[in-house]
């Protein structure tokens, strides 16, 4: 597993077979559709368990996407294990929980990292239960502010079978791609997940399969 910090991979090194593998994704999610029509587009990503590597795919994701001139906003809503502030190496100490709980306004919680046309919203942190902020009118206030103003919004989040808050989430999204970990991942909770997912109404669009070889 690549360390968070090394982990942009689409930005530092845009030629290697690991990069092109974010652009075969890329273009996947453009062969589906989704970014015709006006208004940006919600894409949640989760997984069965922890350690499958979905905040490492979205974020070279979330660049591969700059890079082809897509403006594109990423949004921590794993706020029981953070991790997008480490990746984009941005302050973390205050973001969508404050937002949520009525400390910040929206317009006080987007950071810019180093790229252009990059939109970065951190968890922030927070003692209410996150289900509790995830599921309230504010999220659904913001993301549709978001829509107005970016072509994709890629929501990172919790493991799906331990945690409730992807679940919640999934109902407000354009579609999931569930991550999965080569080797790791077990299929009995791939299905369970999958099922969990459809039940709260989600569209999944796929599985990206993290370290194939």
């Amino acid at each position: 597993m690549l360390r968070l910090n090394n982990s942009l991979i689409a930005d530092v090194n845009p030629a290697s077979h690991v990069s092109e593998s974010f652009r075969s994704l890329r273009t996947y999610i453009r062969q589906l559709g989704l970014l015709q029509g006006s208004g940006g587009r919600v894409l949640l990503f989760t997984s069965a368990e922890g350690g499958e590597g979905k905040t490492t795919i979205l974020s070279n994701l979330a660049v591969s996407f700059v890079q082809d001139g897509k403006k594109v906003a990423v949004v921590d809503c794993n706020l029981r294990n953070p991790g997008l502030d480490t990746v984009f190496g941005v302050d973390g100490s205050n973001g969508l929980a404050a937002y949520l709980g009525g400390q910040k306004e929206a317009d006080e919680i987007s950071l810019l990292g180093n790229l252009a046309n990059l939109s970065i919203i951190p968890a922030g942190q927070t003692s209410v239960s996150p289900p509790d902020l995830l599921g309230s009118d504010k999220m659904t206030a913001l993301l549709e502010e978001l829509r107005g103003s970016h072509d994709l919004i890629l929501l990172d989040s919790p493991p799906a079978v331990e945690y409730s808050d992807a679940r919640i989430l999934a109902s407000q999204v354009d579609g999931v791609i569930l991550v999965a970990r080569h080797g790791k991942s077990k299929r009995d909770a791939l299905r369970k997940v999958k099922v969990l997912l459809e039940q709260a109404g989600s569209k999944i669009l796929g599985i990206a399969m993290n370290q194939a070889k």
